[in-house]
């Protein structure tokens, strides 16, 4: 059985279905259509967004300054690979002209399309390929070379990446026979992760053969499958989808410095897909779905784990009851355990490996506080830095709305996080990295975002949109990741 995405049309609409839940006043009601709900408009004007902007500017300073202060930057970094903390890898630049011209041009590209975007019900389709316009031109931003083949191919021989692994296996079966075997010298990032990203770019590598392409593929891939999940998301949490919300999570910075860049979009999208199919469960087929999802997710990464929480704490806090979670995930870990017999690889085992490999010192906190502690405050940090100070500004407005009107989004809002942190407290990310890593966190926090932006009057979505907008432009403009 194969999961489906979900329908994107109206009649979809619908609160997180189970007999026995509590009636959100702003949801829909038991016949599946949203109540008029009576909204006074905010506003959001350009001095609350400047003020903003300039606070989070000013804190990331001081976390830079504090840093530099109270670590040896060879110690922390001992691979040159930042120019500026809580930035974990990063290196700055100064924009060209033709850069500039790049930026302002995607830039207008919005503002022409931003009337079309900003109403109800727009065509995934539509969407779709706006935002993949929007991705790849701001990674052109870095050129041909270094914006669209570099994500993947790096350097060419002598890369680390999943795909310096893939152009070499002899197909898959052969490396899932091997993979428990070979682990420990394979490349830095397929050592640490199941066989799961390596195959996808083996198998783009033998259809596509260009790394550009598949750079673009891979985009294309994560914004197909997290689109419809997204808009499904939103409507059983929030009654409806908000209109503008799939396109100001196509041009957050995280999205637009990533999207095209790694596999982890990927991942976020299996994340995205396994939740909504998981609350979804007036459509047939939603359960198995979901351990389909959550299986596919452990097969691509081990901090599937990320999820376990999430499901259970959501069974728990918000049904009653544990049945469906436990469901869920004793069938995904069937499929991946499974996979032993019919193929050689050892999921369970390669998990061990994996953290010994990930952990060669031991428990990062013992091991190096100080790294541990600086690369849990530079870890949230990034990711705030690439979710906006706008758009944390307008979760933080939106979070009383969700409380009092969307209890499930609410619950959502606060359980992702709150999974993430127990990951970071664990010792995960020991490098940072954050704002790539943790692309799977953007739609819990999104949640309180868009109770809030379907709050705001038509100048107020435009300011946003323009504002998170520029600040992904700027930080391509003056940034270069190294994926």
């Amino acid at each position: 059985m194969t999961p489906t995405p979900p329908e994107s049309d109206a009649s979809c609409a619908g609160v997180v279905g189970a007999p026995g839940s509590e009636r959100q006043p702003a949801g829909p009601s038991e016949s599946g259509k949203a109540p008029a709900a009576v909204l006074v408009p905010s506003k959001l004007g350009w001095i609350e967004l400047a003020l903003s902007a300039l606070a989070m500017l000013v804190g990331v300073v001081a976390l830079h300054a504090l840093c530099l202060t109270l670590y040896p930057k060879a110690e922390l970094d001992p691979w040159n690979e930042s120019d500026f903390y809580p930035l974990s890898v990063f290196k700055l630049r100064f924009p060209r002209p033709y850069q500039l011209g790049l930026a302002l041009l995607a830039w207008g590209g919005l503002y022409g399309l931003q009337a079309r975007l900003l109403v109800p019900k727009v065509r995934l389709a539509y969407i779709f390929g706006v935002a993949l316009l929007l991705v790849l031109s701001s990674n052109l931003l870095h050129g041909w070379r270094f914006g669209i083949d570099y994500p993947t191919a790096t350097v060419g021989t002598g890369g680390i990446e999943y795909y310096d692994d893939a152009i070499l296996i002899k197909g898959p079966l052969w490396f899932l026979r091997r993979f428990n075997v070979i682990q420990a010298v394979l490349l830095e990032h397929a050592r640490t992760h199941p066989p799961g990203p390596v195959l996808l770019y083996h198998a783009l590598h033998r259809a596509l053969g260009d790394p550009g392409l598949i750079s673009i593929a891979i985009g294309a891939a994560s914004l197909a499958l997290a689109l419809p999940y997204l808009r499904r998301l939103l409507t059983l949490t929030l009654g409806e989808e908000p209109p503008g919300a799939l396109l100001l999570y196509s041009i957050l910075p995280a999205v637009l410095v990533y999207g095209i860049a790694v596999v982890d979009v990927v991942i976020a999208a299996l994340f995205l897909a396994t939740l909504v199919t998981f609350l979804d469960e007036r459509r047939s087929r939603s359960f198995a779905n979901s351990a389909l999802w959550l299986g596919l997710s452990g097969f691509f990464t081990f901090a599937a784990l990320f999820l376990l929480p999430v499901l259970v704490g959501f069974d728990l806090l918000r049904r009653r009851r544990l049945r469906r979670s436990v469901s869920v995930i004793a069938g995904a870990a069937l499929g991946l355990a499974l996979l032993a017999p019919l193929t050689g690889f050892d999921w369970w085992a390669a998990f061990r490996r994996a953290s010994a490999l990930e952990n060669e010192g031991g428990f990062l906190l013992f091991a190096n506080p100080r790294a541990y502690v600086w690369y849990r405050l530079g870890a949230v940090a990034e990711i705030m830095i690439f979710f906006t100070p706008f758009l944390c500004l307008l979760g933080w407005r939106g979070r009383a709305s969700l409380r009092r009107d969307h209890l499930d989004a609410y619950t959502l809002a606060w359980l992702g996080p709150a999974s993430l942190a127990a990951m970071l407290l664990a010792g995960a990310l020991r490098s940072g990295e954050a704002a790539r890593v943790c692309v799977f966190i953007l739609p819990y926090l999104l949640l309180p975002v868009a109770a809030a932006f379907r709050a705001l009057d038509r100048k107020s979505r435009h300011r946003s949109l323009h504002a998170v907008f520029a600040w992904g432009l700027l930080l391509e403009l003056f940034g270069f990741y190294q994926w």
